[in-house]
């Protein structure tokens, strides 16, 4: 029983030095997960008051850039750009008649048929035309740019994430209308040691494989994080990933295999 107990504390100060003996290469030996986001996101929101009456694509589709993905009830808008097209057409017919009118006062003026006193009144009226042309022609330019607001066009090439207000209902100046996301090109957002940061650099080849595929992606860093967390000790890359096949998919996860100027060769 003796002999037992001399050699316990023996073994137990072995168990404590092995930690730190093997603490580097047991953390270094952890696999470095790796989280696939898309490139480019957005919630796009109304730009006018009105009633949607389509949506050109589902949860889950692709569009292409500058596609229609919604519309909005159009009568509303084309009534307010008649009038100003109307206003317009009749600032256009006023300021044209002012021009004439104070070319023939001014011939008048000249053969002393006309006072001086008719020609400043017809300047000012002139004056006035142009105005009022100016402000026309300003409210209808608004009113065609307020008709375009009722197509809400992609801004980039994606797909539908989620669409947060149904057909029929009618959305606010303001209002968010759906999510679409561009994974076109995803970013894989792994975190390594802040020791390695020295080693890393803008555009170093970066391998991948993926846990829901089983199939390695390839890639480069395209951002560094600016500072290390001080807390695990660790710090953020983010790396490019051309997705142009569709394989992978936004939230998908994967474990880093490599990542160095030869990952890529």
């Amino acid at each position: 029983m003796r002999k037992r107990f001399r050699i316990l504390p023996a073994a137990l100060c072995l168990a404590a030095l092995w930690p730190a003996l093997a603490a580097d290469d047991a953390y270094r030996a952890l696999p470095v997960k790796a989280v696939l986001f898309p490139m480019r996101e957005a919630v796009l929101s109304s730009r006018i008051d009105g009633v949607i009456i389509r949506y050109r694509f589902a949860p889950g589709e692709r569009f292409k850039e500058g596609e229609p993905l919604l519309e909005l009830d159009r009568q509303e808008r084309e009534n307010q750009f008649k009038r100003a097209a109307a206003a317009l057409k009749e600032g256009r017919g006023n300021l044209d008649f002012a021009r004439k009118q104070l070319e023939d006062f001014s011939v008048l003026f000249k053969e002393s048929l006309q006072s001086e006193l008719e020609v400043k009144r017809k300047e000012l009226e002139l004056q006035i035309a142009e105005s009022r042309f100016d402000t026309a022609e300003a409210e209808r330019d608004n009113a065609a740019l307020q008709l375009t607001y009722c197509t809400l066009k992609a801004p980039f090439a994606g797909r539908v994430e989620k669409i947060l207000t149904r057909e029929f209902e009618t959305v606010r100046n303001g209002q968010p209308i759906l999510s679409i996301i561009d994974d076109n090109r995803l970013l894989a957002v792994l975190h390594l040691p802040s020791a390695d940061l020295p080693k890393i650099g803008l555009g170093d080849p970066v391998r991948l494989r993926i846990n829901e595929t089983g199939t390695v992606a390839s890639g480069v860093v395209h951002e560094i994080a600016a500072r290390a967390d001080h807390r695990s000790e660790t710090f953020e890359i983010k790396a490019l990933i051309d997705n142009a096949d569709h394989i992978l998919t936004a939230g998908m996860s994967g474990v880093l295999q490599e990542i160095s100027k030869d990952a890529g060769e």
